[in-house]
This record gives C-alpha cells, sequence and structure tokens, in this order.
C-alpha cells in the first residue's frame, strides 16, 4: 500500500513540474505577441525573436538613443552582437546594433530605428537563424528585398554593405543547418546587392575550410572566435578605410 502510495505521489509531482514547464513556455512565447505583425501566422512560427525578452530590452535601449552624424552602424544577430566593433575599428561612432537571435523579420521591425540615424555606412549580416528556425531561403529572399528596400528609400546616402553569411561546422552545431543552402543564400544576397547597388562582402571563403566552418575560427560550430572575428574584421576594414579616406 505504501508503495502504490509514493508512486501516485511521484506521478503527480511530475504531473505538476510538467503543468509548470508548459506554462513558462506558454508565457514565454506570449512575451510582447503584441509586436508581431498582425494575421502573420509565417512569423510567428519561425521568427521568435518577437517573443524574447532580451530582443525587446535591446530594440528598447536602441530606440531610445540620441543619434550623431557621421555614424556607422553593424546590424544584424549574434554573430555582431557579441563583438566590439568600435574598439575593432578604433572608431567611436561606430554602433553595434546586433540583437542574438534576431531574425530578418527582427531586423524589418527595428529598422525605423536605423534609418532614422541617416547612417553614413551599414555593415548588414542577417539570416542564419530564419535558417536555423526552418524558413525557406525564398521568404529570406524576401525580407532581404524590404529591408534594402527600405534602406534605399528612406535612408538614401548611407553606404550600405551586404555580408554573405558564414558557413557552419556541422560537425560542432546542433543546428540543421547546410553550407550548400547558405551558399545558395549568399548568391542570392549577392544579386539584390548588384540590384539595389549596394557593395556585398563575401565573408565566406575566408572562412570555409573543406567545406565547413574552419574549426579553429569557432567553439560551437556557428559562432565566431577571437581568430575568427581577427578575419571578419580584416574584410570590414578592406571597405571601410577606402571610405574614411574618400571624406
Amino acid at each position: 500500500m505504501k508503495k502504490k502510495t509514493w508512486i501516485l505521489i511521484l506521478v503527480a509531482g511530475s504531473l505538476v513540474i510538467l503543468l509548470a514547464l508548459a506554462e513558462n513556455q506558454t508565457d514565454f512565447l506570449r512575451t510582447n505577441a503584441n509586436e508581431m505583425p498582425e494575421n502573420d501566422s509565417e512569423s510567428k512560427k519561425k521568427n521568435i525573436t518577437y517573443y524574447t525578452k532580451y530582443y525587446q530590452t535591446k530594440k528598447s535601449i536602441y530606440d531610445s538613443y540620441k543619434h550623431e552624424e557621421s555614424e556607422t552602424i553593424f546590424l544584424g544577430d549574434s554573430l555582431t552582437d557579441y563583438y566590439e566593433w568600435g574598439e575593432a575599428l578604433s572608431d567611436h561612432e561606430v554602433l553595434n546594433r546586433g540583437i542574438a537571435g534576431d531574425t530578418t523579420t527582427g531586423v524589418l521591425n527595428r529598422i525605423e530605428e536605423v534609418v532614422k540615424a541617416k547612417p553614413d555606412r551599414i555593415y548588414l549580416l542577417i539570416g542564419i537563424n530564419d535558417m536555423i528556425a526552418g524558413q525557406s531561403v525564398n521568404k529570406i529572399e524576401t525580407n532581404y528585398k524590404q529591408i534594402l528596400d527600405t534602406l534605399k528609400t528612406q535612408s538614401p546616402n548611407t553606404k550600405v554593405y551586404v555580408q554573405s553569411l558564414f558557413p557552419v561546422n556541422t560537425a560542432l552545431t546542433g543546428h540543421p543547418l547546410n553550407n550548400s543552402i547558405i551558399k545558395d543564400l549568399n548568391k542570392r544576397l549577392e544579386d539584390l546587392s548588384n540590384l539595389y547597388d549596394y557593395q556585398f562582402i563575401d565573408i565566406y571563403p575566408e572562412l570555409v575550410e573543406f567545406g565547413q566552418l574552419n574549426k579553429d575560427f569557432t567553439f560551437d560550430g556557428l559562432h565566431l572566435n577571437g581568430e575568427g572575428y581577427k578575419i571578419w574584421t580584416r574584410k570590414v576594414l578592406s571597405t571601410y578605410n577606402t571610405n574614411a579616406e574618400e571624406k
């Protein structure tokens, strides 16, 4: 009898824990759900950036910022967010507008703050989290068109640099990503850059080895380590210094 009682107690306890976890997950998904585009069920399924408190916190900080002239903005996800771009480029007018976990839809949701700044330059890198969420390459390309069209029409004097997505190391990352699909998207981004008369910076070849993200440049197969950021910084500087001389 005692054994049955303990079993019932354990089962009941397990149910309580599961219900609590489910409620927490529901709360997470409900967080700032009103920020989602209306009737955009696909975005709700595949762009959970809107639901994260980190995204909302960072966006509110960026929205509160008072811009100055001659700024350079790095716009993207965690790959941008994690780096100290101002220090790397020795330029106090460099602003980091990366948000870890962000997607092309998330960038569209916060692009107003960027175009209002009318920066001298924007370095854009976004899209890998769309792929992780299962978003189609066609949808990512469509969102990119909207991003670039917004930049072109609302900040026409800004020099925009579209950066290629990086390769991943499938042996190290737990995400179902495919480098051949990443290369396909990069080709589309290059074509879009030409269409909008923006410069495309192809960083992919600098980071790849044997078809994978070089393990010397990453710890988790997705994000860069210090050595990886050195490669990226050199690619940026090849355009950054040129622009500086033009001023």
